[in-house]
């Protein structure tokens, strides 16, 4: 019996359609699958009792049924179905001139638009890969594992006065055996060593160009890329001119600033040398122009109001520097003179009223010197002032507003007081908002010079006198732990210059101030540490030397300590007030 040849095309055709990667789905012109293959199958999520079923029954999405369910054939339709994509077609079916069903052929490309865009990525990480080198101002070559140039730069070619044609599609050695380049490349050696190379390579043309060759391994550890650096040499060479230079300026300026504000210093009674003294100058000029209050501790006769005066002066506020000693004026005045009062507040008060301190402050500085002194009935109504910046007169009605700056002084430890309940200590927090302790004149041994030359010029030049320190009175001033500060050395200094009868002060000091010899005998006796305080009463006798041998001394040891300090002729020449000429030839005189 022979086969039927219709039912072996159906078994090809069948099989055909099963063979095929694209769904393939048949229906008549009521919608019943008459075709259905295996790709079909899966991707409409059925098994494969499919066949005479309708296909409405099968498919939800609306896309899809618009697309079957349509009357015209189309070419090509994108579509989602079942979180995948697709391109659909669509292809009637006819008998004569009639529609007897349709052929939907659907095309997976999900996977097709993964790679896409992962191919977008790829081509935009490239192009701005590309454009990364390009614009890149060092020059760039990139070679293959075999050393080929695949990828130059115009920077390069600037670097190296070569053209394209020397690099792209050449082997980098070509270049070494051409003579184009000087040395061989560290692109070679980079590749043989497999390691990072950096050196100086020489072109033809003359230019120096410093580069740097990596090596790029696959998975493997082979080479497979080589990307090297290049730098014009002369440039960095002018780089290192310019720095140079800018150093240079940067350290004129800065000398030019420190002398500037050494004289403003100076100026206004400020005489340092001493970093930590530095580190608070520097901050009190850094936040003067701000509105915040100042605390300064220390012991008295630091400076304090030196400090405060300076300020004052960065701040540049407009109105007048008043200072308060609060432990100076009697309690129960004390709140009158800082608020004022107005008329008939008290008895024996003007009659007119009178204006506090407070409001004479106003958008000035007003510096409270000894605040600890305060009464604790009056420091409530002082924090409400700080904090509203406002207050009434005694006996008035009228709300005074102020802009005034505060500085706090205190020769006390603040905090303890709080501790022991004799401060407020919310006010103390009021206070304390930028805290500065000056260091005891006997922490700044180095200011100790400075300030006695400085009162000794003062206090010549108001009495009209040419006297001088020996060195060995100024070292025993060094050794002495001066328990009153800058303000004890100041009227020692005063005190000196008016009763020594000798243009040099030497061992006389005065009957309640140690003489150099004494100081030294009680040092040695005292041991290692803290160097004995004077006692008063002592008196030694005077030892006179020729007077051109005592100033020759002291002249030689004021020059040796003044170059150890500065090493500046000019510096030392302004602050001894001779030309710096003078100071050569001094330095010459004496072999310094």
């Amino acid at each position: 019996m022979k086969p039927d040849p219709i039912s072996i095309n159906e078994q090809i055709v069948n099989i055909i359609l099963d063979y095929i990667n694209n769904g393939i789905i048949a229906i008549d012109r009521e919608g019943t699958v008459i075709v259905c293959n295996t790709v079909a199958q899966k991707m409409l999520g059925e098994g494969q009792h499919v066949i005479g079923k309708p296909i409405n029954s099968m498919i939800r999405e609306t896309e899809l049924l618009d697309l079957i369910n349509s009357s015209q054939d189309n070419n090509e339709k994108r579509l989602t179905y079942h979180n995948k994509s697709y391109i659909a077609n669509r292809i009637s079916i006819f008998e004569k001139d009639t529609v007897i069903g349709s052929i939907i052929v659907l095309r997976d490309v999900t996977e097709m638009d993964k790679i896409s865009v992962k191919l977008k990525s790829c081509e935009e990480l490239n192009k701005e890969l590309e454009g990364i080198i390009a614009s890149s101002y060092d020059g760039i070559l990139i070679t293959d594992g075999e050393g080929k140039v695949l990828k130059i730069n115009e920077s390069l070619l600037r670097i190296t006065n070569l053209t394209r044609d020397h690099f792209i599609g050449n082997k980098i050695q070509s270049l070494y055996e051409d003579g184009h380049i000087v040395y061989e490349p560290a692109e070679s050696l980079a590749r043989d060593s497999k390691k990072i190379i950096t050196g100086i390579q020489k072109i033809r043309t003359g230019e120096e160009v410093m580069v740097t060759s990596t090596p790029v391994f696959d998975d493997d550890g082979n080479v497979i890329r080589i990307v090297t650096n290049a730098r014009d040499m002369s440039e960095i060479v002018n780089l290192q001119e310019q720095l140079a230079r800018s150093r240079e300026l940067s350290n004129h300026l800065r000398s030019e600033f420190n002398k500037m504000l050494e004289d403003e210093l100076r100026s206004n009674g400020m005489i340092t040398s001493n970093p930590e003294m530095y580190k608070i100058l520097g901050l009190a000029r850094r936040v003067a122009c701000s509105e915040v209050t100042f605390l300064i501790q220390g012991e008295s006769g630091v400076g304090k109001e030196v400090l405060a005066k300076l300020i004052h002066i960065w701040s540049k506020r407009p109105g007048a520097f008043i200072k308060v000693n609060c432990g100076a004026i009697p309690q129960h005045l004390l709140e009158s003179e800082l608020f004022g009062y107005d008329r008939g507040a008290f008895t024996g008060a003007n009659k007119e009223g009178k204006p506090g301190l407070f409001e004479l402050a106003g958008e000035g500085t007003l510096f409270l010197d000894e605040v600890e002194d305060l009464p604790l009935e009056l420091q409530g109504k002082f924090l409400q002032v700080i904090q509203d910046r406002e207050f009434i007169r005694l006996g008035g009605t009228k709300v005074i507003k102020v802009n005034v700056r505060l500085i706090a002084a205190s020769n006390k430890e603040l905090r303890k007081m709080v501790a022991e309940r004799t401060f407020r200590e919310d006010l103390f927090y009021r206070l304390n908002v930028v805290p500065v302790t000056i260091p005891p004149l006997r922490e700044r041994k180095e200011d100790i010079p400075l300030l006695v030359n400085y009162f000794l010029n003062k206090y010549n030049n108001k009495y009209g006198v040419e006297k001088s320190l020996a060195p060995g009175l100024l070292q025993s001033f060094m050794n002495y732990h001066w328990p009153g500060n800058i303000r004890e050395l100041k009227n020692v200094v005063e005190r000196l210059i008016i009763t020594c009868s000798s243009d040099i002060i030497s061992d006389v000091v005065n009957e309640d101030i140690l003489v150099a010899k004494q100081n030294v005998q009680l040092r040695n006796t005292a041991g290692a540490g803290e160097s004995a305080a004077p006692e008063p009463g002592h008196q030694s006798e005077e030892v006179f030397s020729p007077l051109k041998e005592i100033l020759e001394s002291v002249e030689k040891d004021i020059l040796s300590r003044a170059l150890k300090k500065y090493k500046n002729s000019r510096r030392i020449g302004r602050i001894l007030g001779i030309s710096h000429t003078a100071v050569l030839r001094k330095i010459r005189k004496y072999k310094l």
